[in-house]
Parts: structure tokens; sequence; C-alpha cells
């Protein structure tokens, strides 16, 4: 396995299908191609969750270069892995999520826990802190002091906005923006 030394002394492991070649090139066959991707996915959900990466650029992405090979996934089969994490609930568009434009399809809203999952935690913090039927506001969510500590602290706004936007599916949060642009959202 090879080991990323980080500035803080953790390391992240890759597993030893990361050093083969082919890894690195898609498939033709059907369905080695679909064991590549699920491989890949694998990686990508426990590469970010260990460096709580969220957002990740298909175009200057380190992890998917291998300087000890050196190979690189090309930028056709990193579309095919995005596809096939999105597909599958690993990732969404992150420009798809924020709405700003029409999303350019090069930024991934890892999901190293899925929306559902980031939700309960929203809705659970909520709960401890007496915040149901009380409004807070989006940017306090992601970096206000009542959630520091929080798992989601620090957490982008596309992936803020997708679990705000679950709980608004299951009728516990309604999502609105004030006359001065701000966006918050009531706990119920």
């Amino acid at each position: 396995m090879t080991a990323v030394v980080m500035a803080d002394g953790k390391d992240f492991q890759f597993p030893a299908f990361y050093q083969l070649p082919p890894f690195f090139t898609l498939q033709p066959h059907a369905g080695v191609r679909a064991k590549q991707l699920e491989l890949w996915k694998q990686l990508i959900s426990e590469y970010c969750s260990f460096h709580r990466l969220f957002i990740i650029n298909l175009t200057e992405e380190p992890l998917f270069r291998n300087a000890s090979l050196p190979r690189q996934l090309p930028f056709e089969a990193r579309l095919a892995l995005a596809e096939h994490l999105v597909t599958h609930s690993a990732a969404l568009w992150a420009d798809e999520v924020e709405a700003k434009e029409a999303p350019k399809k090069e930024r991934l809203l890892v999901l190293w826990r899925s929306v559902s999952a980031w939700a309960d935690l929203i809705l659970q913090w909520a709960t401890e802190n007496a915040l149901i039927g009380s409004v807070e506001t989006v940017q306090g969510l992601i970096d206000g002091e009542a959630a520091q500590g929080q798992e989601f602290y620090g957490a982008p706004r596309a992936l803020i906005m997708a679990a705000l936007q679950e709980l608004q599916r299951r009728n516990r949060a309604t999502i609105f923006r004030s006359s001065t642009g701000a966006e918050g959202v009531k706990f119920l």
C-alpha cells in the first residue's frame, strides 16, 4: 500500500489496486469496467472522508494521478466515473446544487456520507440545541459559532443546501431567502 503523509502526521493508505497501471485506463469490457468504477467510488469516498474533502475538481484532482507509475486517469474516464458516482448517489454535481448557472460538470460534491445522513446530523443538532421552530441562517450552519464542533461545520454551501432540501422534502424544515438576500432555514 502507498501512503500519503499529511502535515498532521496522519497518512492515507492507498489500496494495492492504486498501483496497477490498468486502474488508470477505463476498461472496455463492461463487467471489468463496472468493477473498476466501483473500486474508484470506494477509493474516492474513503479518500475524501479521510481528508474531509467535500468537493473535487475533475480537471485538477491529484487523486487521479499516480506519480509513482506515472499514470493518470484520462478526462473522459473521469467523466464516466463522475456519472457513475452521481448515478449511485455517491456524489452530486456541485454546480447543479448551487444552481448559480448552467453546470459545467467539472466539480463534484462527494457524498462520503449520504445527503440523508447529513440532513439527519443537522436535524439532530437543531433538536439538541432547541432550535425546532426557530430560524437559522444557512451561513450560520456552515461557519457559525453554534455549529462549531459539528461534523457539518465548514461543509460547503452546496452540501448544506442539499441536506436542507432533504429536510424540507421531509417537512422538517423550510428554506427561505430574506429581503436582504440571506438564506435561512426554519426547523420544523
